[in-house]
């Protein structure tokens, strides 16, 4: 790609860029952007002429050479109030994917014209200074979004509101910083009596704020990647009857046969709004054969990933709690370096096959279930919704959604940790030092610097129309 940069600092791409924006298929429409210095050529070439500026206008498609193509709309956003930032035009056409294809072919014989690399037009907008990289993430969350909580956050992310409250922080750090610059450049001046105190209490602040924001991120990211919940128990203890209750489907094999389950079984689903991931897993025993003891090491890890655990223990089981015991002790034998846990993480004990529970059978105060009959299925539904609650963002929308953001937010708190170990009186310029480690970090999130090697890694996940 061969870009420049102009007097107003926006990237000038010599080459003009085009792609589906609309999903591949039949449909009653499909729609082809093209953005670039060749924009306004193309509708010229191809529509007839130039339409008046975002105003759909009716027109023929044709190749270069005028054989028609199609009977359809077209629009034009001159740069640099266009999405991208540059000239950018749309060809609204019928659903054939056989057109759509040869209105590409016809764009492609344009001189420089070429198709989109994934996530280019986003990517386009960002170096052009009409969204912020968290906004540009913030695109890909919310066409990726399979809940209503998390098409939420993602609009309070594209809204800015992580940007705006980011950038806050690193603009306070510059001037404070500029505060310690005037200070070092006068040394010999005396100390303002409330400098000291004035720093250090905006410090303060915004340590709070950022362990805030750190403190909620596990949640936020948890409900941005969806919520795992592993079913643990021994064989036939009813695993796969309760997954295929909560799924709606036959998604797990049912058997009276001990051992039925050997890999993982997941199934995405959404439950009041969240996304949730429910791993079915093999059943815990102790066996000699070797296809089973890895299905038992591969549940044991699903388990240690999951934010929430239900262990299920059939009523008939002779000794309950010894079975809990058993189960739950693998959870907590697994080694320091490979405890992948999310933090509060919760391990709930459910006795399943409750229609089949012998007379007399004394439990602990655990939930019954029987998936069967829908004995205490309703219960079950509250308790897990309950579960699932602890793990959500309340009140405002996530903020910190990704673990980039986590790591910048962080970087930055530990930067004025270390700051305010120092003295404003003997070491201003240490301090200082430290508030541009906290507000380069931050400056990360929106993008505003050194984020080139992020770029790539970034856009590449978006679709080629984005």
């Amino acid at each position: 790609m061969i870009t420049g940069s102009g007097a107003d600092g926006m990237q000038q791409h010599v080459e003009t860029i085009f792609a589906l924006a609309t999903p591949p298929g039949r449909s009653a429409i499909q729609v082809i952007r093209v953005s670039g210095p060749g924009a306004a050529r193309a509708l010229r070439r191809m529509a007839g002429g130039l339409p008046e500026p975002r105003r759909a206008t009716l027109a023929t498609i044709t190749d270069p050479d005028g054989n028609r193509l199609d009977r359809g709309m077209v629009m034009f956003f001159p740069g640099p109030n266009s999405a991208t930032g540059e000239d950018l035009a749309e060809f609204h056409l019928h659903g054939s994917p056989v057109l759509g294809r040869m209105v590409m072919q016809a764009l492609e014989t344009l001189p420089r014209f070429r198709l989109a690399d994934p996530g280019e037009f986003t990517r386009r907008s960002f170096l052009n200074g009409r969204i912020d990289l968290d906004q540009a993430e913030a695109i890909g969350d919310m066409i990726d979004a399979d809940t209503a909580e998390q098409h939420r956050a993602a609009m309070s992310q594209l809204d800015g509101r992580l940007g705006t409250i980011t950038e806050s922080w690193r603009e306070q750090l510059v001037n404070l910083s500029a505060r310690l610059e005037a200070l070092i450049d006068f040394a010999d001046e005396e100390l303002p009596d409330d400098l000291d105190q004035a720093v250090r209490q905006a410090v303060d602040q915004l340590i709070d704020a950022m362990r805030v924001a750190i403190a909620q991120a596990e949640r936020n990211m948890l409900n941005r990647d969806g919520i795992t919940v592993a079913i643990l128990g021994r064989p036939n203890a009813g695993k796969s009857t309760l997954l295929n209750i909560l799924a709606g489907d036959d998604r797990a094999i049912v058997s009276p046969e001990a051992g039925t389950t050997r890999d993982l079984v997941r199934v995405s689903l959404d439950i009041g709004g969240l996304a949730v991931h429910l791993i079915d897993t093999a059943g815990i025993r102790a066996t000699t054969g070797m296809v089973e003891k890895e299905g038992i090491r591969r549940a044991i890890e699903a388990a240690s990933t999951a934010a929430i655990v239900l262990v299920l223990i059939e009523s008939t089981d002779p000794d309950p709690m010894l079975a809990w015991q058993s189960i739950t002790a693998q959870l907590n034998t697994l080694d320091a370096n490979t405890d992948t846990r999310p933090q509060g993480q919760k391990v709930i004990p459910v006795i399943s096959k409750a229609d089949a529970c012998p007379p007399g059978q004394v439990f602990p105060e655990w939930m019954m279930l029987s998936a069967q009959s829908g004995q205490g299925m309703d219960s079950f539904d509250t308790m897990l919704a309950a579960a699932l609650a602890d793990f959500t963002p309340s009140g405002e929308a996530a903020m910190l959604t990704r673990e980039r953001h986590r790591h910048a937010v962080t970087t930055a708190f530990d930067a004025l940790e270390r700051a305010r170990d120092h003295s404003l009186a003997t070491s201003p310029e240490l301090m200082a030092e430290e508030f541009r480690h906290a507000a380069l970090a931050l400056g990360r999130i929106t993008g505003r610097v050194d984020v080139e090697d992020l770029l790539d890694q970034i856009f590449s996940a978006f679709c080629i129309g984005k």
